[in-house]
């Protein structure tokens, strides 16, 4: 769970408070509600506690983005005023919590709370059975044994190994190629040593934990065989082979996809190997979320087209193309004026500080008519 409250006195309070209750996990703790929103996608708590009066975003907008991100994500909103109950509820807050916030309450709402969570479990559980399993690559790495415990691997570059093979496979990999790419460094019989002994540690935990995926040696490499199982980055990949816009027959089938995009190639990996993919999976996903707001747009629905950009600016705030379709956005409504300059002036504020950039040109000479 993740707790978002911006007065720091109150929020180690609910955080001790919390704490004492063993079925509730703290993943994160802010008093900045754009900071949390930020960290939303790489943290994936299953509930947040918000505050509602904060200054620069409100409880109340922060769990809409919040919900954006993950729509299976539980909100608890903590107030001191009772008249925000009916407020609350309008966002599907599971429930809310009047200051100060105690262990009695703690416990009322955890009580509901994993209520909720078996509820879902079993939901997911019953779809689960007719959907074909596959590995997850897109925000983070993780394959999951035939009792859904996700697997655990010996070494870092037994890891490293099998993530390179999930995005080649089927194909047969030269040995030389897998030392040059993990041991590049090192003398050949040291490198070829080392990829023994992790080839040796990859089968051996693919044999214990997956029936659906075996490493195969192939006369000077090996191939890793998955005609039995797909990861998300090939349903990804799938979609652009059979897809070039978005209409109403592969409408859901398009939401699907973009949903299953969850952020960067293996997450905080910090795979060399995996830039030039990780780029061009990003551009996909850019051309992904121009199609699906370009349908929107055609049928007139402005707010789910702002949405839509706004989930991916979630994972790629500095997007020079999203950014300025947004911006084109509040640009054809009089009324959200003040929206276009507040977005871009932060836009421009994000570029300074995290790349001591400007908008490039295109943009300026975009805003420069309503400036």
């Amino acid at each position: 769970m993740m707790i978002v409250e911006d007065e720091q006195p109150i929020l180690n309070l609910m955080k001790m408070v919390i704490e004492k209750n063993n079925k509730l996990s703290i993943v994160g703790c802010f008093t900045n509600p754009l900071q949390a929103l930020s960290k939303v996608p790489f943290l994936k708590p299953d509930v947040v506690f918000l505050d509602i009066e904060m200054p620069k975003m409100t409880g109340l907008e922060l769990a809409e983005k919040v919900l954006e991100v993950d729509e299976d994500i539980q909100i608890v909103f903590t107030t001191a005023y009772e008249r925000y109950a009916l407020e609350a509820f309008k966002v599907s807050a599971v429930d809310y919590i009047l200051k100060p916030v105690t262990p009695e309450e703690i416990e009322r709402v955890t009580t509901r709370l994993m209520k909720i969570h078996n509820n879902l479990s079993e939901k997911k559980d019953d779809s689960s059975q007719n959907q074909e399993k596959y590995i997850l690559c897109l925000g983070t790495l993780e394959m999951r044994d035939e009792d859904n415990s996700v697997i655990k691997w010996p070494t870092r570059k037994t890891e490293e190994l099998f993530a390179y093979f999930l995005m080649h496979p089927n194909q047969v990999i030269s040995k030389w190629r897998l030392t040059e790419l993990l041991w590049g460094d090192m003398e050949d019989h040291r490198a070829i040593h080392n990829l023994h002994t992790t080839i040796y540690r990859l089968k051996k935990t693919l044999k214990e934990h997956s029936k659906w995926i075996t490493l195969n040696k192939l006369n000077e490499g090996y191939m890793l065989d998955m005609s039995t199982i797909k990861s998300d980055v090939d349903e990804f990949k799938a979609y652009f082979h059979n897809h070039s816009v978005v209409s109403e027959d592969n409408f859901v089938e398009s939401k699907r996809i973009f949903k299953l995009y969850k952020g960067s190639l293996f997450g905080m990996k910090d795979y060399i190997w995996k830039i030039g993919l990780e780029e061009n999976l990003v551009e996909q996903y850019s051309i992904l979320t121009q199609l699906i707001a370009d349908f929107y747009y055609s049928k007139g629905q402005l707010d789910a087209v702002e949405k839509i950009l706004k989930a991916f600016l979630l994972l790629y705030p500095l997007h020079e193309q999203i950014n300025l379709m947004l911006l084109k956005l509040y640009s054809s409504n009089d009324n959200q004026l003040n929206t276009l300059k507040n977005y871009y002036k932060s836009y421009v504020g994000l570029l300074q500080k995290e790349l001591g950039v400007t908008p490039p040109l295109e943009t300026q000479q975009f805003i420069r008519q309503f400036m």
